[in-house]
């Protein structure tokens, strides 16, 4: 199966194609096929035969019917509400066009100058400014669905190192006007655009990834006290990551976080997660008086918030399995943050403190789907302080937190005791609490009271049980 985008490189055939390329004019004819392939472009360069331009050329043809619509303002402006006494509406033909696209086994997705993306993407940050984005549903459905789907698409597919310079070139035109769109949704905490935004800024996602040596414009440009970014590495600059991050700040994103986090409405863990998370991975290019300004109050605020929490709160906050890694996200990104500012190693160590403790609370109180990812965050915490061969040593790897100070932290406060008291005629429950023991042998920490709590549990539940053979080498669950 071919995977195709369209787009037409900027400057490359005759006006009129480049033209009808981003959804414009009429159709071409049958007798332009011979010329239509710099207009598809099959970003799979494994696909030789089958999947070579003579099989994309027939789809442009059978595309262009398709495109009539988009040439009439009468049949693209279609969901229209009233606010302020003026009209706002919002291009479903283009939106339907998209969906169509993108739905396909061949899927396109149309970014050049006037496509479908960027016309939705103009529409939808015009409804933001006025507020009334909230009351059109095919602009909320475009948030959900298309938008989502075709920045996965253009972002992270493997099929990204097959387009031309000019495509990635349009892709990030239309990053750019993401970024404008999340920082215009910024405080209303939407989840989709969040994960957006989280991508945009990924540093290791495909996009990024292959346009890692291009160089940065904004920083060029910019006063040294207007920068937010710039270049990490001399030799891998990620430029284009530093003009997303640049133009975020610019259009006041960062101010807008600070005062979402200081005095903004309620939070809540998976608010500050998915607030936070696109910063943590943008982490390298951020400039220290960046992360000084706007990051570190957050550094001090979060803790501080989580630790109000009462017993009650935080049981409702651990209750969605979807929000199971929410907390190791949250230490993780804030560590990345932190990491830019020098001699803060302290700050560090108090994170990893605090996280441990969030995790012992959750143990204690919590009912079963708690407890469960309360085990999960137990289970991260191990598997980052443990040495395995496939993993290569990283600076953010040589932490405060090592494999003994974990095994400590279970032995101290009696972890092991606390899981083994119920929910273990669960499988999936036991399964987490046998990545714990297998960790406590491993690191010589597991204790003649901790074999005793073993053996208690096996009596009290007979259906599930943990065998534990003598100079304990292994544990496994043994089915009845």
């Amino acid at each position: 199966m071919t995977i195709s985008m369209r787009g037409s490189p900027a400057g490359s055939g005759d006006s009129p194609q480049d033209t009808q390329t981003g959804g414009q004019q009429p159709p071409p004819s049958p007798q332009q096929s011979p010329v239509q392939p710099p207009q598809q472009l099959s970003p799979t360069p494994s696909t030789s035969t089958d999947d070579a331009p003579p099989p994309v050329t027939p789809e442009g043809q059978q595309e262009a019917p398709l495109q009539q619509p988009v040439q009439h303002d009468e049949t693209g402006q279609g969901d229209g509400t009233k606010g302020d006494g003026e009209e706002t509406v919002f291009p479903v033909a283009e939106l339907a066009r998209l969906d169509e696209m993108i739905s396909r086994p061949r899927w396109v997705v149309p970014v050049l100058p006037k496509g479908e993306l960027e016309v939705l993407l103009e529409a939808a940050i015009q409804l933001c400014h006025k507020g009334a984005d909230v009351h059109s549903e095919d602009c909320q459905r475009f948030f959900r669905e298309g938008l989502t789907i075709s920045f996965t698409k253009i972002l992270t597919d493997e099929a990204v190192s097959g387009w031309k310079f000019e495509i990635h070139k349009c892709i990030l035109k239309n990053a750019e006007k993401l970024t404008e769109l999340c920082v215009y949704k910024l405080n209303e905490d939407w989840f989709p655009l969040l994960d957006l935004l989280a991508m945009v800024f990924n540093p290791a996602c495909k996009f990024h990834s292959f346009n890692g040596s291009k160089q940065s414009e904004s920083v060029s440009q910019l006063a040294e006290d207007e920068l937010f970014a710039r270049p990490p590495d001399a030799r891998m600059p990620k430029g284009w990551l530093v003009d997303l991050v640049n133009k975020f700040g610019q259009l006041g994103g960062f101010q807008m976080l600070l005062d979402r986090f200081l005095t903004g409405p309620n939070l809540c863990v998976p608010v500050i997660a998915a607030l936070i998370r696109p910063f943590g991975l943008c982490y390298e290019v951020l400039t220290p008086s960046t992360v000084q300004k706007y990051f570190m109050p957050i550094v001090e605020f979060v803790p501080t918030f989580l630790n109000a929490l009462t017993d009650e709160e935080l049981k409702k906050e651990s209750k969605t399995e979807a929000k199971n890694d929410a907390l190791s996200g949250i230490i993780k990104a804030l560590k990345c943050l932190v990491s830019r500012i020098p001699s803060q190693e302290e700050t560090v160590k108090n994170l990893e403190i605090f996280r441990l403790k969030v995790i012992l609370r959750l143990l204690q109180i919590s009912s079963f789907n708690g407890k469960m990812n309360a085990l999960n965050e137990v289970n991260k915490v191990i598997t980052s302080v443990s040495y395995y061969p496939h993993r290569h040593g990283q600076l953010e790897d040589e932490e405060w937190l090592t494999a003994d100070k974990m095994a400590e932290w279970i032995q101290e406060n009696n972890v092991l005791s606390i899981v083994l008291r119920d929910s273990l005629h669960q499988p999936q429950y036991v399964e987490k609490l046998e990545k714990i023991i297998r960790f406590m042998i491993k690191e010589k920490a597991l204790s003649l009271q901790d074999l005793d709590c073993l053996w208690e549990a096996q009596v009290r539940c007979p259906c599930r049980t943990l065998t534990v053979c003598g100079r304990p080498r292994y544990v496994v669950p043994v089915e009845p």
